[in-house]
């Protein structure tokens, strides 16, 4: 199952209620059952069988172990197109902004893991496509799964159902939607075929063509129902990997590291003790030491008895990285899934960033790039580009997304001094460097996108290899061209 978490059920319960107030399931009609459901939106039995509890307790449906979940609200369709208008408008910036990061965001990924497929894979798209009875959100949802699943990257897969359960599932489960597409056979069918052809770049103008038609079928919806003005109240795209209680300190952790990584405790110095962090982060005591027992295992931080938790320099911290404890383990796989993630999405969103700076913009992305010379860390160039994207790009989604993605990149902090000694790194990456920032200076932002691919290609392959020999070996299942 792509998720275990069992805060899911909130969101399964949300789309499940979106989908009755918009009148895809109507009065007495039967949702599915939890085996259905639980197939259909990648989840487990529990996950859906909580949210059927939910929808109960509020009225939504009756649940009987005879007639499964039947919808008890009759609503009329004054009431439907209402709840449709208001669910739209409160989130029409944000959702137009999505459908127009879906091309840099998932394109490469859609186009390798549809290249990356197995004939039988192919054979399964296909049988899915052509089925009529099952619902367009949910046969999109395993079409997903199967696509992006080829990739071998849990983080991205959860971030492609993240954003299908803010999206597209409420956007397919509106029957008149389907119009605003193209007639034509279904373009998925048109995609296994380039595969089984072997024409790869005719299978990429086909996904970006459907992700472009997938934007443009929302805007045209949006004309239609002409949505309330909710300026102020827009609700916005937000993404967390860690959405669990238990998982806070791993956020926590996170902050620490960039603290440390940034130099804001220097070497040899000491965290502050365990109640004034709680007091600070606004945690409990007993998540700060989970956390703290955290940092000492991936090697950054040390417990001095009686004294405290100590920085340690990073030069010490791959041999005090204990590698056999499996949220070390999990952290570093995080690491490279986010960089996979980032190396398949960054030509795009460069491109488009660099293509739309301003002059202020210009300078701010110039400084960084002299900060790099400046502190003669060449190996900087690549954090500092994806950086730049982050603060710099047009899209607030992408922003959102590559804000997370980057916060990832810290838990490879056991693995940064494996590149050699600083002389070594800049002789490797001081060309890379010279050949950005000349691309940059005349502008040339299909240049520096593809510069910047080719060197992000050789980050996750590096990642990978030192992964595998320190036998995390899920990391080599990593699909890149």
């Amino acid at each position: 199952m792509l998720e275990k978490d069992m805060e899911l059920y909130q969101v399964v319960y949300n789309i499940l209620v979106t989908q009755i107030e918009f009148g895809t399931y109507r009065y007495a009609d039967h949702l599915p059952t939890i085996e259905e459901a639980s197939r259909f939106l990648q989840v487990s039995w529990d996950t859906v069988r909580a949210a059927y509890l939910r929808l109960k307790h509020n009225g939504y449906i009756d649940l009987t172990k005879r007639m499964g979940a039947t919808v008890k609200i009759a609503y009329k369709v004054s009431e439907i197109q209402q709840h449709i208008r208001d669910f739209f408008s409160a989130r029409q910036n944000t959702l137009i902004d999505l459908s127009r990061s879906m091309r840099p965001l998932f394109s490469h990924a859609q186009w390798l893991g549809l290249k990356s497929a197995s004939p039988q894979l192919l054979d399964e798209i296909d049988r899915l496509a052509m089925l009529r009875d099952i619902l367009p959100p949910y046969s999109m949802m395993q079409h997903l799964q199967q696509i992006y699943g080829a990739l071998h990257n849990e983080l991205l897969m959860r971030f492609v159902w993240h954003t299908f359960m803010f999206f597209q599932a409420p956007f397919l489960s509106i029957p008149t939607n389907l119009k605003n597409f193209p007639e034509e056979s279904s373009p998925l069918l048109t995609m296994t075929e380039c595969c089984r052809q072997k024409n790869w770049p005719e299978l990429r103008t086909c996904v970006e063509r459907f992700q472009q038609e997938l934007s443009a079928a929302l805007c045209r919806f949006y004309d239609d129902i002409n949505p309330t003005d909710t300026k102020d109240q827009q609700i916005s795209y937000s993404w967390n990997s860690y959405k669990k209680p238990s998982q806070i300190c791993y956020s926590l952790g996170m902050e620490l590291l960039i603290s440390i990584s940034r130099g804001d405790y220097e070497a040899g110095s000491f965290l502050p003790s365990l109640e004034r962090l709680a007091k600070e982060k606004q945690v409990s005591v007993s998540t700060v030491r989970r956390t703290l027992q955290l940092l000492g295992n991936i090697g950054a931080t040390r417990s001095v008895n009686g004294v405290g938790t100590q920085i340690l320099p990073l030069e010490e911290c791959a041999k005090n990285c204990d590698f056999s404890q499996p949220n070390v383990r999990k952290r570093l796989l995080d690491f490279a899934e986010s960089l996979h993630f980032l190396a398949l999405s960054c030509k795009i969103c460069a491109k488009d960033t660099l293509s739309t700076l301003d002059a202020l913009s210009r300078t701010r992305w110039k400084e960084r790039l002299m900060y790099i010379k400046q502190a003669n860390r060449y190996e900087l160039v690549v954090y500092i580009s994806l950086e730049c994207i982050c603060a710099l790009s047009p899209s607030r989604v992408i922003r959102t997304v590559y804000e997370e993605l980057l916060q990832q990149l810290f838990w490879g902090y056991p693995t940064r001094n494996m590149h050699g000694d600083q002389k070594a790194i800049n002789a490797f990456y001081r060309p890379y460097y010279d050949s950005l920032l000349d691309s940059f200076n005349r502008g040339d932002s299909e240049g520096y996108a593809d510069q910047l691919e080719e060197i992000m290609m050789y980050e996750v392959r590096f990642a990978v290899e030192q992964l595998v020999k320190l036998g995390i070996r899920e990391a080599a299942d990593l699909v890149l061209p």
